[in-house]
């Protein structure tokens, strides 16, 4: 039976990240999976992130898998007023069908081996290790694994067969539909982000520039707080308000979880990393980024506990703790955020715009905003005084 130190399933950011970590720790032979046919493919979501966390990894100065350079952030209120927000370094769009490849090759470099079209189906303890069963072009194989990284996404399989719970309330889950459409107008150097119950109940929609003209427009609801109808109808009348004469050249359809992170992220020679343990900021969507760094915390603690001797359980558990010690308990207050924004109707959203709107462009942040919305909503002070007034003004 062929031996992996290390065996990651799933390689989008966590997985490669994960892969490049353990690798570069000296981890011993690192294997990682994706049953796609191609790292990177299909695109499942609005490929949008932060500078800072992106400068953690990789320069994106000049990198080929970066699309579009975002200097701005354009709120749009339900009735659309705009309000723009001072110019500043804020993220990037991605082109992941390059930028997960160039992490993967990161990870091959580092001395990882990458399969593609390869698919676990099955996993089972066994004397100390785990026994994955494998399908791919090689045919069916079963594969030792000392430790298995579960990066495999929203719907988790490594998660079930490790007896860990990554059941989603239907509450925090979002249905989520994105096209590509071209021949458009809009400020190519923002992205743009609209809440409101009439627009998108429960979640927000976006604007995400891939090009002068062309750019990801999407969003997400949340079913219990819906008409009844799904995320492609309002997507659909969402385009026809907006862009009528849009192209449409792509469509991207899928679940988000605006959760919490599990409760537990570990078992036995097993770790979940990014979507697969929930690891989603619950109030902007974003995972690729938080996908990185648990990919990076699960490489790390996967290749100690190998020199150490010890995969259990108990000894996995320092990275659920360092997990939640970095981003796990911020997100549990971006959840309480979230709810109470949830709560807001679009007249209300509606007057925050026009107020912000007062204040000189050039002192505009996401602080300000929050703390308009404090003036007339002091409920969310507790919460967004931390996440909000401290970390962006």
């Amino acid at each position: 039976m062929p031996t992996a130190d290390v065996l990651v399933v799933g390689g989008g950011p966590a997985g490669c990240v994960a892969a490049w970590e353990a690798a570069a720790a000296g981890a011993g032979h690192v294997l990682l999976i994706e049953r796609d046919r191609a790292i990177g493919a299909p695109v499942r979501c609005a490929e949008g992130v932060g500078s800072e966390g992106l400068r953690e990894f990789l320069n994106p100065d000049g990198a080929p898998w970066v699309a579009r350079k975002i200097t701005k952030v354009i709120l749009w209120a339900p009735d659309d007023t705009e309000v723009v927000l001072g110019s500043r370094d804020v993220g990037y769009v991605l082109d992941r069908t390059r930028f997960e490849p160039a992490l993967a090759d990161l990870a091959a470099q580092a001395g990882a081996e990458i399969r593609i079209g390869t698919e676990a189906v099955r996993m089972e303890r066994a004397n100390g290790a785990w026994q994955v069963s494998l399908r791919g072009p090689r045919g069916d194989e079963t594969w030792k694994a000392k430790v298995v990284i579960g990066a495999d996404g929203v719907e988790t399989m490594v998660g079930r067969w490790a007896g860990l719970d990554t059941r989603v309330a239907s509450r925090d889950m979002e249905s989520c539909a994105q096209y590509v459409v071209g021949n458009i107008e809009f400020d190519p150097d923002a992205i743009y982000l609209q809440f409101g119950p009439s627009v998108a109940p429960g979640g927000y929609a976006w604007i995400f520039p891939k090009g002068v003209g062309v750019a990801n427009v999407g969003l997400g609801v949340v079913a219990l707080r819906s008409d009844g109808r799904n995320a492609r109808a309002y997507l659909d009348d969402y385009l026809a308000k907006h862009f009528p004469h849009g192209t449409v050249t792509g469509l991207t359809v899928g679940g988000v979880i605006s959760g919490l992170t599990v409760k537990r992220t570990v078992a036995d020679g097993v770790i979940l990393a990014g979507d697969a343990a929930h690891m989603i900021n619950p109030l902007s969507g974003g995972g690729i980024i938080n996908a990185m760094k648990a990919g990076r915390l699960a490489g790390r603690h996967a290749a100690r506990t190998l020199r150490a001797g010890d995969t259990s359980a108990a000894s996995l558990q320092a990275y659920h703790d360092e997990w939640m010690e970095l981003l796990g308990h911020s997100h549990a207050l971006y959840y309480k955020l979230k709810e109470t924004i949830n709560k807001f109707d679009d007249d209300f959203l509606n007057r925050i715009a026009r107020t912000v709107n007062g204040i000189p462009i050039e002192k505009r942040t996401l602080g300000r905003v929050m703390a308009s919305a404090l003036a007339h909503h002091p409920t969310l002070l507790p919460i967004a005084a931390r996440l909000f007034v401290q970390e962006f003004c």
